[in-house]
């Protein structure tokens, strides 16, 4: 049992801690920003496993009154001592009330966010207007240029009058390939639980490094999506173009990086010459993404498989 417990520190340590300096190199490197946000999300992935195994054995671990089912608590606590059995309540209570108390700050935060963007929808619907030439586009009639889009099952994206002024039909076109990019690959939800993750662990590295690194990422692999349909030119200048207009509050705007510096990174990126990542490299990223949800999940399964069956 301490083995396997003793693993899942040493995996919120190495994930939580350690993977987020390591992860960054994958900006200086040739990979892709998809192959990056899959060893982010597994990073975040594996440390939430492991935190949760770790609660989950201090919940159950004998004799605390986590251990077994209630029906078995009977036979199961008189083999320990008063003492131990005690110090095992006070240690789950401050336990259980340390994980209340991460959902209490997480939970409320993802409802918040939800509530923020259904209300965004709802003024929407009294202020835009369907464009007839695109079915999942709406028409916002102001003349500061502004494109993003929301979550939604029926006209998700938002084009002011400006931006159609300002953007060429080819420019216009990949803008809109960059949004419909973030609607299929489900970025908003994505960051919803990237939000959550944050708020329930806000004090590992990796956490925090993810939080700043993930948004651009998400950005970089929707400018891919749209590059394959309309080219690097168009693009570039409908972000140029794009520049000084915000993203609405919730949405994912194609110029809405909210880091400095983040929009002419991505500018360079695109202007840049494609280069494509070593073998080696995008094989250890594979790896990596594997080993960091497959190791705490095993180890946590064991763990409470264990503790379930041992008194």
């Amino acid at each position: 049992m301490i083995p396997l417990v003793a693993g899942l520190v040493v995996s919120v340590v190495l994930l939580g801690c350690a993977a987020g300096p390591v992860l960054d190199l994958l900006r200086r490197s040739a990979v892709g920003p998809g192959t990056a946000i899959a060893c982010w999300t597994a990073a975040l992935a594996g440390t939430f496993i492991a935190a949760a195994g770790i609660a989950a054995a201090g919940l159950l671990a004998p004799p605390g009154p986590g251990h077994g089912l209630l029906s078995r608590l009977r036979d199961c606590l008189p083999h320990h001592g008063r003492l131990a059995t005690a110090a095992a309540a006070v240690a789950t209570a401050v336990l259980a009330a340390v994980c209340a108390a991460v959902l209490a700050r997480g939970l409320p935060r993802l409802g918040r966010a939800v509530r923020h963007r259904r209300r965004h929808r709802e003024m929407l619907r009294l202020v835009a207007r369907e464009d007839r030439r695109h079915p999942d586009v709406l028409v916002l009639d102001h003349p500061v240029p502004v494109a993003y889009s929301l979550p939604s099952r029926h006209r998700a994206i938002v084009v002011s009058t400006g931006a159609q002024r300002a953007l060429s039909a080819e420019e216009l076109g990949a803008v809109l390939a960059h949004e419909r990019a973030h609607l299929r690959q489900r970025h908003h939800v994505f960051l919803l639980a990237l939000d959550l993750v944050h708020a329930m662990l806000p004090w590992l590295p990796t956490v925090r490094r993810a939080k700043a690194r993930l948004p651009l990422l998400l950005e970089m692999a929707a400018d891919d999506a749209a590059v394959r349909v309309h080219g690097r030119k168009p693009l570039v200048d409908a972000l140029c173009r794009l520049s000084a207009a915000p993203a609405g509050a919730g949405a994912l705007g194609a110029a809405g990086t909210p880091a400095a510096g983040a929009l002419m990174e991505r500018v360079l990126r695109l202007e840049g010459a494609p280069a494509r990542p070593r073998r080696a490299v995008r094989l250890a990223a594979g790896l990596f993404a594997v080993a960091a949800v497959a190791a705490p999940l095993l180890a946590g399964a064991a763990a409470v498989v264990e503790l379930a069956a041992a008194c």
